[in-house]
């Protein structure tokens, strides 16, 4: 009998085994499937009327450059060394990302936006680890619908940290509140501690921000843990435990990661939030402010309409939870809280952009999923309440979820398959033709250009527009020019913009357009300026439907 009984447990164990092992490997599947989709798709549209269709533009040029004079370097240094030089970066996340994929397609600007269709894929990934306990289709039309959010698309076709750190920051913070913190074990908590700061570190410059967000998620769980465990007097010694066991490496982590780069990091927060305050303000009324990222411009267009699904479902389970009692209520105000004090970071903010609402677009993401899947666990609870035989009971909650399934699949063939999916940074077909020439135009003539001095040839510019500066400077790394790059764009004045230009061998100039760049629209004075200045010559000209590109050389 003991013999049969093991044989029967050793079968059953093993049935039990190959079926998790199939799951995994049809959620995997799946997922790739959805990343290569998403991926194809974002990164043709880019090659349309995005950053694909013209050379390196704005933040993004910055990270190829810091990848390039990385891989140039790193044959003359040791791994320590390199590693150091790595952290140092800006963002040695997309640094590393850049690399990866000038390593992976070299001589080509597609390699890095493609790496980032792994990040989806992770954040994908990271959707099924959180529901892992729900039914296959219900996972299934979690997937499908995330990816129909169009923040996952620009992820691919944007090559910087904040949406990828967006991403990562929602999954961090549904780790955390998605269950109970009091009674996991140290080693769950110290792990958890350490991908969340691996989070922090996408991207340092939000470090402040996101150990905020982070910080104060765990401590509303913790909160709560303590509650429904008696009270915070017999919890405390359990709960202190808890804490330090997800702090400390938490800390420990965002120190090695961005404590290399500390000063600089920080240096550069006070210099754009404090110092350049006023650049970057777009001086709308606080209210207008505290709607942008919901149902304002930028949350329509990272979020579009799931904006709308994933309140409505938050509400559901606000309702269903009033109904089954305080603990599954306990659990929703959790989650509520953890995605209002996402929403308010960005928004309280005097200055704001898209991606500044990364931190939020990815907590409500993850929020929507983990509503929806509590809202089907609270509605099978209360069918059970009400009494109905199992069988009914589950044709019940399988029509619900082929329901659902096929609803989001439709959404996704229609938005994200054969609709015209959006890209982040879209440009027209003129401004496409004004980058591609001008910088083409000013590449050919920088080359031909030799310096009066011996050392590096100094080129100043205006205008980020229709030329990027540091485009400039990444053509120059991968040839190994000896060529330094002036961005005079955050002053004030003509007076003060043309006195610092005046301090380059090479002046860029672009004429005033009607633009959202940083800097005031001074082009067709600081032209003006140079036309009349003695010492100074012009190089070239080239007009544009939409601009007009000057170059100007001081000390002909």
């Amino acid at each position: 009998m003991r013999a049969t009984g093991q044989v029967v447990g050793t079968e059953t164990t093993a049935r039990t085994n190959w079926i998790a092992w199939l799951r995994i490997f049809g959620f995997v599947s799946l997922t790739a499937g959805i990343t290569a989709i998403v991926a194809a798709r974002s990164l043709d549209t880019s090659q349309l009327r995005g950053r694909l269709s013209v050379p390196p533009l704005y933040d993004d040029v910055s990270y190829f450059l810091d990848a390039i004079r990385w891989m140039n370097a790193v044959g003359d240094r040791s791994i320590a060394a390199s590693s150091w030089t790595l952290l140092h970066d800006h963002a040695p996340f997309s640094t590393m990302v850049a690399i990866t994929g000038f390593a992976l397609f070299p001589g080509s600007f597609i390699g890095p936006y493609l790496v980032h269709a792994v990040l989806v894929f992770a954040f994908l990934l990271g959707i099924v680890w959180l529901a892992w306990r729900r039914p296959v289709l219900e996972i299934a039309a979690c997937l499908i619908a995330v990816a129909c959010v169009p923040v996952l698309w620009h992820t691919v076709t944007e090559a910087r940290p904040d949406l990828p750190s967006g991403l990562a920051i929602g999954l961090a913070a549904g780790a955390i509140v998605h269950r109970g913190v009091l009674d996991r074990s140290a080693r769950a908590l110290a792990g958890l501690g350490i991908a969340c700061a691996l989070a922090v570190s996408i991207k340092p410059t939000a470090f402040f921000a996101t150990l905020a967000l982070l910080g104060s998620s765990f401590a509303i769980r913790l909160f709560v843990d303590c509650l429904e465990a008696g009270g915070l007097r017999i919890s405390i010694r359990k709960a202190l435990a808890a804490l330090l066991w997800f702090v400390l490496p938490l800390l420990a982590t965002t120190a090695l990661l961005i404590g290399p780069a500390l000063v600089e990091t920080v240096t550069y927060i006070l210099h754009v939030f404090v110092g350049q305050r006023d650049l970057w303000t777009t001086g709308e009324s606080f209210s207008a402010g505290l709607l942008r990222f919901s149902i304002g411009g930028e949350g329509q267009f990272g979020l579009h309409y799931w904006f709308a699904i994933g309140t409505g479902l938050m509400l559901l389970r606000l309702v269903l939870a009033v109904i089954c009692g305080s603990a599954a209520l306990r659990d929703a105000v959790v989650l509520l809280a953890a995605v209002l004090i996402a929403y308010a970071i960005p928004s309280v903010a005097a200055i704001k952009t898209y991606y500044f609402g990364a931190m939020f677009y990815g907590v409500f993401i993850v929020a929507m999923v983990l509503n929806g899947c509590a809202s089907m666990a609270l509605i099978e609870e209360l069918l059970i309440r009400f009494g109905l035989r199992n069988d009914i009971r589950r044709y019940l909650l399988t029509a619900c979820r082929v329901l659902a399934l096929a609803f989001v699949l439709q959404l996704f063939l229609r938005h994200v398959v054969i609709g015209q999916i959006s890209t982040a940074t879209p440009l027209s077909a003129q401004q496409q033709e004004s980058i591609r020439r001008a910088t083409g135009r000013l590449w050919s003539l920088l080359r031909e250009i030799k310096p009066q001095a011996p050392g590096p040839l100094y080129v100043g510019f205006s205008s980020p527009y229709p030329v990027t500066s540091a485009a400039i400077q990444l053509y120059a790394a991968q040839a190994k020019m000896n060529l330094v790059v002036r961005d005079e764009l955050y002053f004030r004045s003509a007076q003060e913009t043309g006195d610092a230009l005046l301090k380059s061998e090479i002046l860029v100039l672009s004429s005033s357009i009607q633009h959202t760049l940083v800097g005031p629209r001074v082009g067709d004075e600081l032209i003006a300026r140079m036309d009349a200045e003695k010492g100074v010559c012009l190089l070239d000209s080239k007009s544009f439907p939409d601009v007009t590109l000057r170059v100007y050389r001081r000390g002909c």
